[in-house]
C-alpha cells in the first residue's frame, strides 16, 4: 500500500488525534507477509470502493430469488404475483429498518434486509507497530494502528497502546469461551470480547458512524488474523451484526473490481463417507439444498476427485465453487495440508493450478465447509481459504474453529440464498449471522428452518436435534464463518 501523505490525514482528524493520524497513516507502507506483488494506491482503493458502490447500489444486474424479503412482499404460494420490483424491495428494507430501530427491542423477530441504498464500503487496515519509543502505562508494548480509506475524502487513521500479552490472552480466553459454547459475558466490560473491541475498534468507531459505514474489507496483519471480529461486542450489539465485513492478509491478493453482473453456475462437491475418518452425514443434504439447481452441478463423493475441483472448477461456467468435506491444515505450507476429496487427498499445493487455468477469468468465491479453513501458520496465512486467494478466487469462506456440522450446513444453506438473491457477499454473511443470533433459525421438529420459514436443514436424527434445539445464537455457531478477500 502506497503511503499518503500525513498532512492530508491530520486535516482529516481533530487537533487532539493529529499525531496518531500522522504516525498511523504513514504506517501504510507496502504490506508485510503474504505477497510481494505492490499494494494498490489509496486513490486506487477508492477507485475501486467506488465502482462497487455504484454497482451494488444500482442492483449489479437482475435479482434472483426474494427469499431474504420480510414474509409481507414475498409472493403467496399458489397465486399468479409478479416478483417485487427493485423500488419496492428498497422500500421493503427501508420500512425494516425503521422498525428495527423504533420497536423497542423487538426487532429480533423481524427478518433482516438489506438497504441497497445506504450500501457504503471502505477499507480498514489494522497493524501492529512495536512501541519503540515508549507508552503511556509501562505495561503496554505495542501500538495498534487503526486507518480507514473510505469511498471519498481523506484516510483518517487512529493509534491505540496496548499490552500484546493482555491482548493475547483475551483472544485465547475468547477462543475458550466460543468452544465451550459458554456466555461471552457482553455486559460487562471486562470481558475478552469487550476488551478486544475496545482497542479494535472504540478509537475509529465514532469515525464509522459519522462516515455512514455499512462494510469493512479489513486488511489485519498476520497476529490478528485469528481475531473473530464477528463476535466482539461492543456494549450494545456485536461487531458481526454490525458491519458487514471480510477479511485480507494482503490489498494486493485482493480484488477490486466491481461485483459480477452474472451470477454464473455453482460447482457444488463434497464427500460424507472416508476411509478413517468419521462420515460427515449432512454433506448430501447440503449439497442438494445450497443455491438454485437449474444453476448448479453436484459432485458427491467417488464423484468428487482431485479432477473434479481443479480441472471442472477451472471451467469458466462456474463463478463459485462449494467444498463440504474434512480438511486438515498442517504447519509446513501448503505441501503439508489437504482438502479429502471422495477419492483421495488433494495437497493444497494443486491450487496452483486451478489459478493457472483460471487466468483473466477467476472464481468469484470458494467457500470451503470444514474446520479450521480459515487459520494458518506463518507458511500460509489465512490457511485453505487464504491459499484459494492467492489461487486466483476473488473471495472465499473458511472457519476459524472446529465448527458444528449441522449449523454449518444450514449457515451455508441460507448463505447462499442472500447470494442468490443478489446480496454482495459481505453482506450475505452478516444477514446469515443476523439471523442466528435472533434466534430466527430455529428447529421445527426434525428440520431448521431459516428467518422466512423455509427448510435449510431435514431429516435431522435425534443426535442432532439434541444439538441445536437449545437454540444457535451463541456466537460459537455463526461468528467462525468468516469471508476473505473481495467484500462484494
Amino acid at each position: 500500500m502506497t503511503a499518503v501523505p500525513a498532512q492530508q490525514a491530520a486535516a482529516a482528524a481533530s487537533q487532539a488525534d493529529r499525531n496518531q493520524a500522522v504516525t498511523a497513516v504513514n504506517s501504510l507502507v507496502p504490506e508485510r507477509g503474504a505477497s510481494s506483488l505492490s499494494a494498490p494506491s489509496v486513490p486506487q482503493m477508492q477507485q475501486g470502493l467506488s465502482n462497487a458502490a455504484q454497482q451494488v447500489r444500482s442492483g449489479g444486474g437482475a435479482l434472483g430469488p426474494q427469499s431474504w424479503l420480510p414474509r409481507w412482499l414475498q409472493p403467496r404460494r399458489g397465486m399468479n404475483h409478479a416478483a417485487p420490483s427493485p423500488g419496492e424491495l428498497l422500500l421493503a428494507s427501508a420500512e425494516a429498518a425503521l422498525v428495527a430501530r423504533s420497536d423497542g427491542g423487538r426487532s429480533a423477530l423481524l427478518p433482516p434486509s438489506f438497504n441497497r441504498a445506504a450500501y457504503n464500503p471502505a477499507i480498514l487496515h489494522v497493524r501492529f507497530t512495536e512501541a519503540t519509543g515508549g507508552t503511556g502505562k509501562a505495561e503496554n508494548d505495542a501500538f495498534l494502528d487503526v486507518t480507514l480509506v473510505p469511498l471519498e475524502g481523506e484516510p483518517v487513521g487512529r493509534r491505540v497502546e496496548l499490552s500484546r500479552k493482555a491482548f493475547a490472552d483475551d483472544l485465547r480466553q475468547l477462543y475458550r469461551q466460543l468452544s465451550r459454547q459458554e456466555s461471552l459475558q457482553v455486559s460487562d466490560p471486562r470481558s475478552p470480547s469487550r476488551r478486544l473491541y475496545d482497542q479494535l475498534f472504540a478509537a475509529i468507531q465514532p469515525v464509522l458512524q459519522q462516515r455512514s459505514i455499512t462494510t469493512l474489507l479489513i486488511s489485519a496483519d498476520r497476529g490478528l488474523q485469528a481475531v473473530p471480529f464477528a463476535a466482539l461486542h461492543d456494549g450494545q450489539q456485536y461487531f458481526g451484526n454490525a458491519y458487514a465485513f471480510s477479511l485480507t492478509p494482503s490489498l494486493a491478493l485482493t480484488s477490486l473490481e466491481p461485483p459480477l453482473n452474472r451470477p454464473g453456475r455453482l460447482l457444488a462437491a463434497g464427500a460424507a463417507v472416508f476411509d478413517g475418518l468419521a462420515p460427515l452425514p449432512l454433506v448430501p443434504t447440503e449439497l442438494n439444498q445450497v443455491s438454485i439447481d437449474a444453476r448448479k452441478d453436484k459432485a458427491l463423493n467417488k464423484d468428487f476427485t482431485p479432477s473434479t475441483l481443479m480441472e471442472q472448477a477451472a471451467d469458466p461456467r462456474y463463478t463459485r465453487v462449494h467444498v463440504a468435506t474434512h480438511a486438515e491444515f498442517l504447519p509446513g505450507g501448503p505441501a503439508a495440508s489437504r482438502l479429502y476429496s471422495g477419492t483421495v487427498p488433494i495437497p493444497l499445493t494443486d491450487f496452483v493450478k486451478l489459478r493457472r487455468a483460471r487466468q483473466g477469468a477467476p472464481l468469484d468465491l470458494i467457500s470451503f465447509s470444514a474446520c479450521r479453513t480459515a487459520l494458518g501458520d506463518a507458511d500460509s496465512e489465512l490457511g485453505f481459504a487464504g491459499l484459494a486467494l492467492q489461487a486466483g478466487a476473488r473471495s472465499a469462506v473458511g472457519t476459524l474453529w472446529y465448527v458444528d456440522d449441522v449449523a454449518t450446513s444450514a449457515y451455508f444453506v441460507q448463505m447462499y440464498r442472500y447470494l442468490d438473491a443478489g446480496i454482495p457477499k459481505a453482506e450475505a454473511l452478516q444477514l446469515t449471522r443476523q439471523a442466528f443470533s435472533r434466534g430466527l433459525v430455529r428447529l421445527e421438529d426434525d428440520r431448521l428452518v431459516g428467518p422466512d420459514g423455509q427448510l435449510l436443514i431435514g431429516g435431522l436424527n435425534r443426535s442432532q436435534q439434541r444439538r441445536v434445539e437449545g437454540g444457535l445464537d451463541n456466537p460459537y455457531y455463526w461468528a467462525g464463518i468468516e469471508l476473505l478477500g473481495a467484500a462484494w
